[in-house]
Formats: structure tokens, C-alpha cells, sequence
């Protein structure tokens, strides 16, 4: 049996890779930003949600007609038009939040319009299968892009190869570009919302330094590819 000497043995730090070193407590706070959120129903009611950010030059004040101006915006016209059919008929875009994150505790307001439910008589696709929208801005960076996985869609726009249909691409690519537009008119700049960071020293020992909340402009928003994705939260177990 070998002996192995106590004086040569090298300590090990055990490394959490789901944990964030840089995160801090506590309540978003990102100035002059208003959290837009779409709600959404699924089967088995279970919900979704796309969070996203608003951005104004002063002191945001949401108001519930706002979040219904929103909500009418993205359930309306050609795009939504479009993509209805391609929803399952167990599936609602129910309401649309907002909520100041200018400073912390702030009211959340409600769309006060009906949930619109989709058209498709194909069966829905598990709750956790998702279209991922990726959101781009000047900047390079994990920090300066951003997704929204959009919930909802029927079995029909399953291809073969386990790939979304063509026509289900460009119909919420449509749908998602419009989204810059729609906030717009309610005096928003769509961003992605950076909350405040602490410094940190990485697991390779790269010195990450700490960031103050902010936020960045929104540039484009697309659908990079017929690829189906998941959120395990949105599943049934």
C-alpha cells in the first residue's frame, strides 16, 4: 500500500459554477427604468412570463392604460395576426405589468384588457419548449444582450429533425420587431436593464469589476434560428 505524505497534499476549493460572485441582494433598482412584463397562461396552469425593460429620461410613472396600450399593441395587427394560429388553443398572452424600478418598492399597474388565446387545434407543446428571441444593442458582452423564450406554440410547428417551421420563425421574428415601436409609443426606449454588481475575482483569477445599474438600448431583436429551446422552471414537474 502506498504512503502518501500529509505535507505534499495541495488544498481543494470546491467551486459553486451556479452561483453568481458578483450578485447582490436585494431588489432590482435600475435608474429611470420601468420592468415591463407579458404575462402568459399555459395548460395545467401553469404561467410565463418575458421580463424586459423600458427606459425614460426622467422619473418613470407607469400608469395601468399604458400597460393596456402595451397589451392592445402586441394583440393587434398583422404580426399578431400571424402568429395567433400558431398558438395553442390552451395558451394565453393574458395581461401585460409595469413597474417602476427607478427605486425599490414601487406598485406593479395591469393591462386591464381580456387575455387573447390562441387559435391552433394542434395539441400544445410541453410548457418548458420555447422560441428564443435574442435581443442585441451596441455593445459586446454577455451583459450587453439579452433573450426572451416565448411560450405557447402547438405541436404543428414541429417540423421533422425536431426543428420549428419555417413559418413559425418568421411569423414571431415579425412579431418581436415590432416590439421596439410599440414601447416607444408609450414614451419607453426598449433596453436591456443591468442591475448592480459587486467586484469579484473569478474562478480562473480574472478580477471582474464591480458596475453600477444601468441600462443599454435595445438595437435589434431576432430570431437567430429554427432551434426549439426550454425553461425547465415553465415545465409540469
Amino acid at each position: 500500500m502506498p504512503v502518501i505524505r500529509l505535507d505534499q497534499l495541495q488544498q481543494f476549493a470546491a467551486i459553486n459554477l451556479l452561483s453568481d460572485p458578483g450578485a447582490l441582494g436585494g431588489p432590482v433598482v435600475i435608474p429611470n427604468c420601468v420592468q415591463i412584463v407579458f404575462n402568459w397562461n399555459l395548460s395545467a396552469g401553469k404561467t410565463a412570463h418575458n421580463v424586459m425593460y423600458g427606459r425614460v429620461s426622467g422619473v418613470p410613472a407607469p400608469t395601468p392604460g399604458q400597460a393596456e396600450a402595451i397589451r392592445s399593441a402586441l394583440t393587434t395587427g398583422a404580426a399578431w395576426t400571424a402568429l395567433l394560429p400558431l398558438l395553442a388553443a390552451s395558451t394565453s398572452f393574458s395581461s401585460v405589468t409595469l413597474r417602476s424600478v427607478h427605486t425599490a418598492g414601487q406598485p406593479i399597474v395591469q393591462s386591464t384588457g381580456a387575455a387573447s388565446t390562441g387559435t391552433s387545434p394542434a395539441l400544445a407543446l410541453p410548457n418548458e419548449v420555447a422560441v428564443c428571441a435574442t435581443l442585441r444593442t451596441g455593445f459586446t458582452g454577455p451583459s450587453n444582450r439579452g433573450r426572451i423564450y416565448i411560450p405557447g406554440l402547438a405541436a404543428d410547428s414541429l417540423l421533422s429533425g425536431n426543428v420549428v417551421a419555417p413559418g413559425t420563425v418568421t411569423a414571431l421574428g415579425n412579431w418581436v420587431l415590432g416590439f421596439t415601436s410599440i414601447f416607444s409609443a408609450q414614451g419607453y426606449t426598449w433596453v436591456i436593464g443591468q442591475v448592480a454588481r459587486s467586484a469579484y475575482t473569478g474562478s480562473t483569477g480574472t478580477l471582474h469589476p464591480a458596475r453600477a445599474a444601468g441600462s443599454v438600448p435595445v438595437s435589434s431583436a431576432v430570431i437567430r434560428d429554427n432551434h426549439w429551446d426550454s425553461q425547465r422552471r415553465r415545465g409540469l414537474k
